[in-house]
């Protein structure tokens, strides 16, 4: 922990980080208060589910593809695989209290296809390895995560996509309570590795690794680093699910691709989130707690309930 400045604020925002790490699955090393037990979070959709239809397919860009490559200048027709964020208001019927992320952004490192939600030979589209793709969930500019030659593809028709994610960014607003001084509003600044060999500022980092800050007017008052904090559990409702299983982290949701290698044009696919109140949580009743308000004290914290996406989309233009 390294705590930059100010004097009684400091002390208790030390605390409330520890709660952080809780609440999103860390481990610390003073515990918060047991009263208090932490939350499991969500990284996915409490709505959504995907389905397009398409003439075209894809394969690697940067990386690897089940249609591999002779290493030669590739050719068109290609797929453009697009990602970008949505905060277009959608329904929540969970009874949580919620809040659009102030910023998030997730670097996607694969896709794969799948004919059936078990199917034990999925289509590689691509893979970048330890360079993955950033889209900004939040700025509605979308992102291009790869280019591939569809001629590289399996032909087929496709009902599920796994996307493998290296890390995520996020930043949320919350009011810290000391029961001294008066609440105090700021946000956390967040980051976690989702799949081994995440890129992290310049370090490649391991599945559960986390930097959690906590900001007021700008200035970061404390930041706390560890390991092995779990990805949390994805509501299924939506139709989008997290694979946490193993070194890497995927979404997985249903989709209705047909893939042809023989396409004479390019395609564009297009997979669009929605954050809009993804961050969700269970409001306290503790006094001078407000409804609707993400509250923290240096030992305690509202349960964190999900977080990711509200709904998940894909969209196909030839």
């Amino acid at each position: 922990m390294h705590l930059q400045t100010g004097r009684g604020v400091a002390a208790w925002v030390s605390g409330a980080l520890c709660a952080l790490s809780v609440a999103c699955g860390g481990t610390v090393d003073t515990p918060p208060d047991p009263s208090s037990p932490p939350g499991a979070s969500s990284g996915g959709a409490s709505s959504g589910g995907a389905g397009a239809s398409s003439s075209g397919g894809a394969s690697s860009s940067g990386g690897t593809s089940s249609g591999g490559s002779s290493g030669a200048v590739e050719t068109g027709p290609f797929v453009e695989i697009w990602m970008r964020g949505s905060k277009t208001p959608v329904s929540h019927a969970d009874g949580f209290s919620g809040q659009t992320p102030l910023g998030e952004t997730v670097a996607v490192k694969k896709l794969e296809l799948l004919r059936s939600e078990g199917d034990p030979a999925p289509l590689l589209v691509f893979d970048l390895g330890g360079a993955p793709a950033e889209a900004d969930l939040t700025s509605g500019v979308a992102a291009q995560l790869a280019k591939v030659p569809a001629r590289s593809l399996t032909r087929g028709t496709y009902r599920w996509a796994r996307v493998a994610l290296s890390y995520v960014r996020y930043s949320v607003a919350a009011t810290m309570h000391s029961g001294v001084m008066a609440p105090v509003p700021g946000q956390y600044d967040n980051v976690q590795a989702l799949s081994d060999g995440a890129p992290i500022d310049g370090v490649a980092r391991k599945k559960g690794f986390y930097r959690y800050s906590f900001v007021v007017g700008g200035v970061t008052y404390g930041t706390l680093e560890g390991a092995d904090a779990p990805v949390p559990a994805v509501a299924t409702s939506g139709g989008i699910r997290m694979d946490a299983s193993g070194p890497e982290t995927f979404y997985v949701f249903p989709v209705t691709l047909i893939v042809d290698p023989d396409v004479k044009r390019d395609v564009r696919v297009d997979f669009d989130a929605n954050v809009f109140e993804s961050f969700r949580w269970a409001d306290a009743p503790t006094a001078g707690y407000a409804a609707g308000v993400f509250d923290t004290t240096p030992s305690t914290f509202e349960t964190v309930m999900a977080f990711g996406a509200s709904a998940f989309d894909l969209r196909v233009t030839p």
